[in-house]
């Protein structure tokens, strides 16, 4: 239906992917769902792995990066993980860059980009965004996915680079400072995987933190992996992943690893951090997949991932019949 009035909005619409690690990839399908509504991209604002996959579609390579998704295994997915003794992070990235590098030539630069591309990092030293708007588009992103502990953070004028998500995990105000009039964004944080993790955070908040007894504590135990435990259970890493995933038996709660703890951490913040910048700046549509149960290194069900893109995608179609289409 003819709309007069479009002619006196800002028709241009900017995507917003949000942070999240594995559960990124449902951006893809809420980009390919876009399409099919013949809805256009005309800029990107991503965080993270919403920086990672707005890249790769603003440089025509997104396709084939699903496919070979869905096409690779859990343990080649993996193999991708370098990791590094722990000084400032657990994994130094190279072989993911190098990865990369395969659908996003080196010497790529953003302001080059057909598509308005906006890359958030996080500076260390003072907790504010960062975004990249120009320079080479795969330095920009490493700094992106920089998760705190995971990933060694990126040197960067006298100071360092963490993880978009930590600042900005839905970049919603970055799309509009771009010059967006429209904006869809892809929230990747919901909700927390715990059911009354979200009540918690919020009364925490309101009350100014839960009133808790010290004698209730416990420090979780901690075992070494000797060298019997690596022979026995075969390749190094198989080894590490078993010990790390090793906990008591019977009812009690076992302890997180070095890596869920971080993540779960990452994803707290996360989740709180959203949540307040939704209240400041609301997107046109707000596309949340449910991947509450997919942590962020988990890419072992790449195809539900991508289900649940469309999923969520489909479940707001008529808003973005009235908000989205009507305009453009």
């Amino acid at each position: 239906m003819f709309n007069p009035f479009k002619v006196f909005k800002n028709r241009k619409v900017g995507l917003v992917l949000g942070s999240g690690g594995a559960k990124g990839v449902s951006h893809i399908a809420v980009i390919d769902y876009l399409h099919s509504m013949e809805i256009p991209i005309d800029m990107i604002a991503g965080s993270s792995i919403g920086a990672v996959v707005g890249a790769l579609y603003a440089t025509g390579t997104l396709k084939q990066f699903k496919e070979d998704l869905l096409r690779r295994g859990t343990r080649e997915l993996y193999s991708l993980v370098d990791l590094v003794f722990p000084r400032s992070g657990l994994i130094e990235g190279k072989r993911f860059m190098d990865f990369l590098a395969t659908y996003i030539p080196r010497d790529t630069n953003i302001e080059d980009l057909d598509l308005p591309l906006g890359i958030v990092a996080t500076d260390y030293s003072n907790g504010k965004a960062v975004v990249f708007r120009s320079g080479n588009l795969l330095e920009a992103l490493r700094a992106s996915i920089s998760i705190p502990g995971v990933f060694v953070p990126v040197r960067y004028k006298g100071t360092f680079l963490l993880d978009g998500g930590v600042s900005s995990p839905l970049p919603v105000n970055v799309a509009e400072q771009m010059g967006a009039g429209i904006t869809v964004a892809v929230n990747l944080h919901p909700r927390l995987n715990k059911a009354r993790t979200k009540s918690y955070l919020r009364d925490s908040v309101d009350r100014g933190g839960i009133i808790v007894d010290s004698r209730d504590l416990e420090i979780a135990e901690t075992e070494k992996l000797t060298h019997e435990k690596t022979v026995t259970n075969g390749t190094w890493l198989h080894s590490v992943e078993s010990w790390l995933r090793q906990g008591k038996g019977g009812n009690e709660v076992k302890a997180p690893t070095i890596f869920e703890t971080i993540v779960q951490a990452v994803d707290i913040m996360e989740f709180v951090n959203t949540a307040l910048m939704l209240k400041f700046y609301k997107p046109s549509v707000l596309i949340e997949p449910n991947l509450v149960d997919i942590g962020s290194l988990d890419f072992s069900d790449i195809s539900h991932l991508i289900t649940e893109g469309y999923r969520a995608s489909s479940q707001v179609k008529g808003q973005l019949l009235r908000k989205v289409k009507v305009w453009i």
